[in-house]
Protein backbone atom coordinates (compact mmCIF):
# COMPACT_ATOMS: atom_id res chain seq x y z
CA UNK A 1 0.00 0.00 0.00
CA UNK A 2 2.67 2.51 1.00
CA UNK A 3 4.82 1.49 -1.98
CA UNK A 4 1.90 2.24 -4.30
CA UNK A 5 1.44 5.65 -2.72
CA UNK A 6 5.06 6.70 -3.31
CA UNK A 7 5.13 5.07 -6.74
CA UNK A 8 3.84 8.36 -8.13
CA UNK A 9 4.64 12.09 -8.06
CA UNK A 10 1.31 13.71 -7.31
CA UNK A 11 1.04 16.99 -5.35
CA UNK A 12 -0.25 15.09 -2.30
CA UNK A 13 3.07 13.20 -2.16
CA UNK A 14 5.09 16.41 -1.96
CA UNK A 15 2.68 17.90 0.57
CA UNK A 16 3.07 14.90 2.91
CA UNK A 17 6.83 14.74 2.36
CA UNK A 18 7.14 18.46 3.16
CA UNK A 19 5.15 17.97 6.36
CA UNK A 20 7.42 15.03 7.23
CA UNK A 21 10.51 17.26 6.76
CA UNK A 22 8.94 19.91 8.99
CA UNK A 23 8.32 17.47 11.86
CA UNK A 24 11.73 15.80 11.50
CA UNK A 25 13.39 19.20 11.73
CA UNK A 26 11.37 20.07 14.85
CA UNK A 27 12.35 16.78 16.49
CA UNK A 28 16.00 17.51 15.65
CA UNK A 29 15.69 20.94 17.29
CA UNK A 30 14.16 19.50 20.44
CA UNK A 31 16.58 16.57 20.77
CA UNK A 32 19.84 18.12 19.59
CA UNK A 33 19.91 21.91 19.48
CA UNK A 34 20.58 23.55 22.85
CA UNK A 35 20.91 27.13 21.59
CA UNK A 36 19.15 29.86 23.63
CA UNK A 37 15.66 30.80 22.55
CA UNK A 38 15.90 34.28 21.02
CA UNK A 39 15.07 36.12 17.81
CA UNK A 40 18.15 34.78 16.02
CA UNK A 41 17.22 31.19 16.96
CA UNK A 42 13.72 31.49 15.49
CA UNK A 43 14.87 33.44 12.42
CA UNK A 44 17.66 30.98 11.59
CA UNK A 45 15.56 27.88 12.08
CA UNK A 46 12.65 29.31 10.12
CA UNK A 47 15.07 29.81 7.23
CA UNK A 48 16.53 26.33 7.64
CA UNK A 49 13.09 24.69 7.70
CA UNK A 50 12.30 26.54 4.47
CA UNK A 51 15.58 25.36 2.91
CA UNK A 52 14.99 21.79 4.10
CA UNK A 53 11.56 21.73 2.45
CA UNK A 54 12.90 23.48 -0.65
CA UNK A 55 15.54 20.72 -0.89
CA UNK A 56 12.72 18.25 -1.55
CA UNK A 57 11.68 20.15 -4.66
CA UNK A 58 15.26 20.76 -5.83
CA UNK A 59 16.04 17.04 -5.53
CA UNK A 60 12.85 16.17 -7.39
CA UNK A 61 13.81 18.62 -10.15
CA UNK A 62 17.29 17.05 -10.49
CA UNK A 63 15.85 13.54 -10.62
CA UNK A 64 13.07 14.34 -13.10
CA UNK A 65 15.20 16.54 -15.36
CA UNK A 66 17.95 13.92 -15.65
CA UNK A 67 15.76 10.79 -15.51
CA UNK A 68 17.68 9.39 -12.53
CA UNK A 69 14.67 7.29 -11.51
CA UNK A 70 11.27 6.45 -12.91
CA UNK A 71 8.29 8.70 -12.22
CA UNK A 72 7.96 8.12 -8.46
CA UNK A 73 8.78 9.66 -5.06
CA UNK A 74 10.94 6.86 -3.63
CA UNK A 75 14.22 8.80 -3.83
CA UNK A 76 12.84 11.81 -1.95
CA UNK A 77 11.30 9.52 0.67
CA UNK A 78 14.64 7.73 1.25
CA UNK A 79 16.47 11.09 1.39
CA UNK A 80 14.14 12.43 4.09
CA UNK A 81 14.16 9.20 6.10
CA UNK A 82 17.97 8.99 6.09
CA UNK A 83 18.22 12.60 7.24
CA UNK A 84 15.91 11.78 10.15
CA UNK A 85 18.35 9.12 11.41
CA UNK A 86 21.08 11.74 11.84
CA UNK A 87 19.40 14.91 13.21
CA UNK A 88 22.75 16.70 13.48
CA UNK A 89 22.60 17.03 9.69
CA UNK A 90 19.94 19.70 10.23
CA UNK A 91 21.60 21.39 13.17
CA UNK A 92 25.16 21.76 11.84
CA UNK A 93 24.83 25.10 10.02
CA UNK A 94 27.92 24.80 7.81
CA UNK A 95 27.22 21.29 6.54
CA UNK A 96 23.50 21.93 6.08
CA UNK A 97 24.05 25.06 3.98
CA UNK A 98 26.93 23.49 2.06
CA UNK A 99 24.84 20.44 1.15
CA UNK A 100 21.93 22.63 0.06
CA UNK A 101 24.21 24.67 -2.22
CA UNK A 102 25.81 21.51 -3.61
CA UNK A 103 22.39 20.38 -4.86
CA UNK A 104 22.55 23.21 -7.41
CA UNK A 105 26.01 22.02 -8.44
CA UNK A 106 24.70 18.46 -8.87
CA UNK A 107 21.83 19.79 -10.99
CA UNK A 108 24.34 21.20 -13.48
CA UNK A 109 26.75 18.24 -13.29
CA UNK A 110 24.13 15.60 -14.13
CA UNK A 111 22.73 17.78 -16.92
CA UNK A 112 26.10 17.54 -18.71
CA UNK A 113 24.72 14.41 -20.38
CA UNK A 114 23.22 16.78 -22.97
CA UNK A 115 25.42 18.82 -25.31
CA UNK A 116 23.70 22.14 -24.64
CA UNK A 117 25.73 24.92 -22.95
CA UNK A 118 28.46 22.54 -21.84
CA UNK A 119 30.98 25.16 -20.69
CA UNK A 120 28.28 27.14 -18.86
CA UNK A 121 27.19 24.02 -16.99
CA UNK A 122 30.77 23.17 -16.05
CA UNK A 123 31.43 26.71 -14.81
CA UNK A 124 28.15 26.89 -12.90
CA UNK A 125 28.70 23.55 -11.15
CA UNK A 126 32.23 24.53 -10.08
CA UNK A 127 30.96 27.96 -9.03
CA UNK A 128 28.37 26.39 -6.71
CA UNK A 129 31.02 24.03 -5.32
CA UNK A 130 33.22 27.06 -4.61
CA UNK A 131 30.38 28.71 -2.67
CA UNK A 132 29.68 25.47 -0.77
CA UNK A 133 33.36 25.22 0.20
CA UNK A 134 33.10 28.57 1.99
CA UNK A 135 30.72 26.89 4.43
CA UNK A 136 32.44 23.48 4.53
CA UNK A 137 35.89 23.25 3.00
CA UNK A 138 35.74 19.51 2.19
CA UNK A 139 33.00 20.30 -0.33
CA UNK A 140 35.89 21.07 -2.70
CA UNK A 141 36.21 17.31 -3.19
CA UNK A 142 33.14 17.49 -5.43
CA UNK A 143 35.30 19.22 -8.01
CA UNK A 144 36.34 15.63 -8.76
CA UNK A 145 32.72 14.91 -9.70
CA UNK A 146 32.83 17.72 -12.27
CA UNK A 147 35.90 16.18 -13.89
CA UNK A 148 34.32 12.72 -13.67
CA UNK A 149 31.29 14.06 -15.55
CA UNK A 150 33.54 15.62 -18.21
CA UNK A 151 35.20 12.25 -18.79
CA UNK A 152 32.10 10.07 -18.49
CA UNK A 153 29.94 12.24 -20.77
CA UNK A 154 32.87 12.62 -23.20
CA UNK A 155 33.15 16.42 -23.01
CA UNK A 156 36.90 16.04 -23.37
CA UNK A 157 38.30 19.35 -24.53
CA UNK A 158 41.18 21.22 -22.92
CA UNK A 159 39.01 24.28 -22.15
CA UNK A 160 36.58 22.09 -20.22
CA UNK A 161 39.38 21.07 -17.87
CA UNK A 162 40.29 24.71 -17.16
CA UNK A 163 36.76 26.06 -16.68
CA UNK A 164 36.14 24.23 -13.32
CA UNK A 165 39.22 25.88 -11.81
CA UNK A 166 37.97 29.31 -12.87
CA UNK A 167 34.48 28.50 -11.60
CA UNK A 168 35.57 27.36 -8.13
CA UNK A 169 38.06 30.23 -7.72
CA UNK A 170 35.50 32.94 -8.55
CA UNK A 171 33.49 32.82 -5.26
CA UNK A 172 36.70 32.20 -3.32
CA UNK A 173 38.28 35.33 -4.81
CA UNK A 174 35.12 37.36 -4.17
CA UNK A 175 35.02 36.27 -0.53
CA UNK A 176 38.72 37.12 -0.17
CA UNK A 177 38.11 40.58 -1.64
CA UNK A 178 35.13 41.18 0.64
CA UNK A 179 36.98 40.14 3.81
CA UNK A 180 40.08 42.08 2.74
CA UNK A 181 37.96 45.22 2.44
CA UNK A 182 36.83 44.72 6.05
CA UNK A 183 40.34 43.77 7.22
CA UNK A 184 39.19 40.31 8.28
CA UNK A 185 41.60 38.01 6.45
CA UNK A 186 42.00 35.85 9.54
CA UNK A 187 38.44 34.69 9.00
CA UNK A 188 39.29 33.85 5.38
CA UNK A 189 42.34 31.86 6.46
CA UNK A 190 40.24 29.93 8.97
CA UNK A 191 37.93 28.83 6.15
CA UNK A 192 40.76 26.89 4.51
CA UNK A 193 42.07 24.89 7.43
CA UNK A 194 41.90 21.34 6.05
CA UNK A 195 41.64 19.48 9.32
CA UNK A 196 40.48 15.87 9.19
CA UNK A 197 39.84 12.95 11.50
CA UNK A 198 39.91 9.27 10.52
CA UNK A 199 38.69 8.13 13.94
CA UNK A 200 35.28 6.47 13.59
CA UNK A 201 34.69 5.57 17.24
CA UNK A 202 31.81 8.05 17.40
CA UNK A 203 29.83 5.66 15.18
CA UNK A 204 29.99 2.96 17.87
CA UNK A 205 26.84 4.37 19.45
CA UNK A 206 23.75 2.33 18.58
CA UNK A 207 22.09 5.57 17.42
CA UNK A 208 24.62 5.53 14.57
CA UNK A 209 25.40 1.82 14.18
CA UNK A 210 21.85 0.60 13.54
CA UNK A 211 20.90 3.07 10.76
CA UNK A 212 24.41 2.88 9.26
CA UNK A 213 24.14 -0.90 9.16
CA UNK A 214 20.75 -0.66 7.43
CA UNK A 215 22.04 1.87 4.88
CA UNK A 216 25.25 -0.10 4.31
CA UNK A 217 23.52 -3.44 3.84
CA UNK A 218 20.94 -2.04 1.42
CA UNK A 219 23.69 -0.24 -0.51
CA UNK A 220 25.59 -3.51 -0.99
CA UNK A 221 22.42 -5.40 -1.95
CA UNK A 222 21.23 -2.67 -4.32
CA UNK A 223 24.42 -1.94 -6.24
CA UNK A 224 24.56 -5.19 -8.23
CA UNK A 225 21.01 -5.48 -9.67
CA UNK A 226 20.75 -1.75 -10.37
CA UNK A 227 24.12 -1.65 -12.13
CA UNK A 228 23.24 -4.78 -14.11
CA UNK A 229 20.01 -3.07 -15.18
CA UNK A 230 21.87 0.09 -16.18
CA UNK A 231 24.11 -1.96 -18.51
CA UNK A 232 20.98 -2.95 -20.44
CA UNK A 233 19.71 0.63 -20.63
CA UNK A 234 20.43 3.33 -23.19
CA UNK A 235 23.93 4.78 -23.45
CA UNK A 236 22.82 8.03 -21.75
CA UNK A 237 21.59 6.21 -18.65
CA UNK A 238 24.71 4.00 -18.52
CA UNK A 239 26.85 7.14 -18.37
CA UNK A 240 24.58 8.76 -15.79
CA UNK A 241 24.68 5.63 -13.63
CA UNK A 242 28.48 5.57 -13.79
CA UNK A 243 28.48 9.19 -12.62
CA UNK A 244 26.14 8.27 -9.75
CA UNK A 245 28.55 5.56 -8.59
CA UNK A 246 31.39 8.10 -8.74
CA UNK A 247 29.19 10.48 -6.75
CA UNK A 248 28.69 7.88 -4.02
CA UNK A 249 32.42 7.11 -3.83
CA UNK A 250 33.37 10.81 -3.59
CA UNK A 251 30.73 11.33 -0.89
CA UNK A 252 32.20 8.41 1.09
CA UNK A 253 35.60 10.13 0.93
CA UNK A 254 34.11 13.44 2.08
CA UNK A 255 32.46 11.66 5.03
CA UNK A 256 35.66 9.80 5.92
CA UNK A 257 37.74 12.99 6.07
CA UNK A 258 35.19 14.94 8.10
CA UNK A 259 37.04 16.58 11.03
CA UNK A 260 34.13 15.88 13.38
CA UNK A 261 32.11 12.67 13.35
CA UNK A 262 28.67 13.42 14.78
CA UNK A 263 26.40 12.17 12.00
CA UNK A 264 26.03 15.56 10.31
CA UNK A 265 28.75 14.71 7.76
CA UNK A 266 26.62 11.83 6.44
CA UNK A 267 24.30 14.37 4.81
CA UNK A 268 26.51 14.25 1.71
CA UNK A 269 25.60 10.60 1.14
CA UNK A 270 21.84 11.06 1.30
CA UNK A 271 21.24 12.29 -2.26
CA UNK A 272 23.24 9.72 -4.27
CA UNK A 273 22.18 6.84 -2.01
CA UNK A 274 18.51 7.84 -2.22
CA UNK A 275 18.73 7.59 -6.01
CA UNK A 276 20.43 4.19 -5.69
CA UNK A 277 17.76 2.90 -3.30
CA UNK A 278 14.91 4.23 -5.46
CA UNK A 279 16.29 2.41 -8.50
CA UNK A 280 16.62 -0.77 -6.47
CA UNK A 281 13.02 -0.60 -5.29
CA UNK A 282 11.99 -0.15 -8.92
CA UNK A 283 13.68 -3.40 -10.04
CA UNK A 284 12.17 -5.51 -7.23
CA UNK A 285 9.41 -7.68 -8.66
CA UNK A 286 7.97 -8.90 -5.37
CA UNK A 287 5.65 -6.25 -4.02
CA UNK A 288 5.97 -7.38 -0.40
CA UNK A 289 9.76 -6.88 -0.51
CA UNK A 290 9.27 -3.26 -1.60
CA UNK A 291 6.83 -2.74 1.25
CA UNK A 292 9.17 -4.39 3.75
CA UNK A 293 12.14 -2.17 2.81
CA UNK A 294 10.11 1.03 3.05
CA UNK A 295 8.50 0.03 6.37
CA UNK A 296 11.90 -0.84 7.85
CA UNK A 297 13.26 2.57 6.83
CA UNK A 298 10.21 4.30 8.33
CA UNK A 299 10.40 2.34 11.58
CA UNK A 300 14.11 3.21 11.87
CA UNK A 301 13.01 6.75 12.78
CA UNK A 302 12.12 5.32 16.22
CA UNK A 303 15.82 4.62 16.78
CA UNK A 304 16.40 8.29 17.64
CA UNK A 305 13.40 8.44 19.96
CA UNK A 306 14.45 5.54 22.21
Amino acid sequence: MIANFFNQTKPINFLLLSILVFFIYLVALINVDSAPLNFFFFAKNSLFIFLAILSVFVINFIIRKNALTEDNSFAILFYILMSSYFPNSYINDGLFISNFILLFAFRRIYSLRSSIETKEKIFDSAFWIGIASLFYVWSLFYLLLVYAAILIFRKIEWRNFVVPILGVLTPVFLSYTYLLAFDDLERFNNLWKLSFDLNFQAYNSYHYMIPLALIGILSIIAIVPTTKRSLLAKIDFKATWTLLIAHILISVIVVMFAPEKNGAELIFLFFPLSVLFANYVQVINRYWVKELIIYIFILMILNNLI
